[in-house]
């Protein structure tokens, strides 16, 4: 399935460098050092002019609390239809009342002035008391997406909240994981169902948004597949069973790569003038076990570990993996003579 990845951009230049970069949305917005607050007219102009992907603004008058003023909603509702005909693609807001909770009476207005656009709730969310009761309200005014670290400080740590409000939103509406996500990260919490991640300062440079940073976070986003490499036997013990734990890996994950670019240095290091070998490839939706994601010195790609036992229908498919006369693997790993595994 698509995983999304939106981009925080403060400013225009970061806005462009997070589209070469391949991202899919851009969320615009000036002075993350207060947290954002809704970019000038002349940047949300330029940005939807020069982006092929959709553009949302942050609709925000200030930083601090989500109770607004009625000056400051006033602001909120004439910033919306400036900012949808200056071409964005949608907003950005949120607000509460004294109590913290979603102020429904006034977010019904900013969505009713926002339509056609797209509205994302933002990170107010995760000041609310109760994630639940204020996703219900969300779902019931018809707010596309929120953005969320579930109700924690980290993206990472409200990992199991996230994962529970995603199941809930279901069709109804979408959850947006943000807050703090590293890139080493992206893949965990792609792995407990998320399927929309926002990032801000993991893709960033002396505070301006790196388009290789960017380039990375989006492969990695859409990788689907990854690679194990095991012996015949145990592949044919792995099918008499049902699933697959190779006993001495169970400990630290036995997945070997994420890209067949990673497979010749895992083949050479690990296995060198076996002739016994199977490779196998799976299919990341698939994957019932944990899948946790490490950097390594050996690659610039992250080494993707599975915890638990792999369900034998995650493996799409599998081919013989031969070295060389001199005991050296091929790199030309897309060449192999694969086999459909079901």
């Amino acid at each position: 399935m698509k995983v999304t990845v939106e981009i925080c951009a403060e400013g225009l230049t970061s806005a462009l460098a997070a589209g070469q970069g391949g991202a899919d949305r851009v969320e615009l917005c000036e002075n993350l050092a207060v947290g954002g607050v809704t970019p000038g007219p002349g940047a949300i102009a330029v940005a939807s002019e020069r982006l092929a992907i959709p553009v949302h603004v942050l609709i925000r008058p200030r930083g601090g609390d989500f109770a607004y003023s009625d000056s400051e909603f006033q602001a909120m509702m004439r910033d919306i239809p400036i900012a949808r005909s200056l071409g964005a693609s949608g907003v950005v807001l949120g607000c509460l009342n004294r109590e913290k909770q979603v102020d429904r009476e006034r977010l019904a207005r900013l969505i009713d002035v926002a339509r056609p656009l797209s509205v994302t709730f933002h990170k107010a969310f995760d000041a609310t008391p109760d994630p639940f009761e204020a996703l219900g309200a969300l779902i019931e005014l018809g707010v596309d997406r929120v953005l969320t670290s579930g109700h924690a400080s980290t993206a990472m740590e409200g990992l199991a909240t996230l994962a529970k409000l995603t199941r809930l939103g279901a069709a109804r509406i979408a959850v947006m994981a943000g807050g703090s996500i590293r890139l080493d990260q992206v893949r965990t919490i792609i792995g407990a169902g998320v399927r929309e991640i926002h990032l801000g300062s993991a893709v960033a440079s002396e505070k301006v948004v790196n388009a290789g940073l960017v380039r990375r976070t989006v492969e990695e986003a859409s990788m689907n597949q990854v690679y194990h490499i095991t012996s015949r036997v145990a592949w044919e013990m792995a099918q008499e069973h049902g699933a697959y734990r190779p006993p001495s890996l169970a400990s630290e994950g036995f997945i070997h790569a994420s890209t067949p670019s990673q497979l010749g240095g895992t083949a050479h290091r690990f296995f060198r003038g076996r002739d016994d070998l199977i490779l196998l490839r799976i299919d990341l939706d698939r994957v019932m076990a944990p899948v946790q994601w490490a950097d390594s010195p050996h690659s610039t790609e992250p080494f993707p570990h599975l915890h638990g036992e792999l369900n034998l229908d995650a493996v799409t498919a599998t081919a013989p993996l031969v070295p060389g006369p001199d005991g050296e693997f091929t790199e030309a790993f897309d060449d192999l003579d694969w086999t459909l595994a079901r």
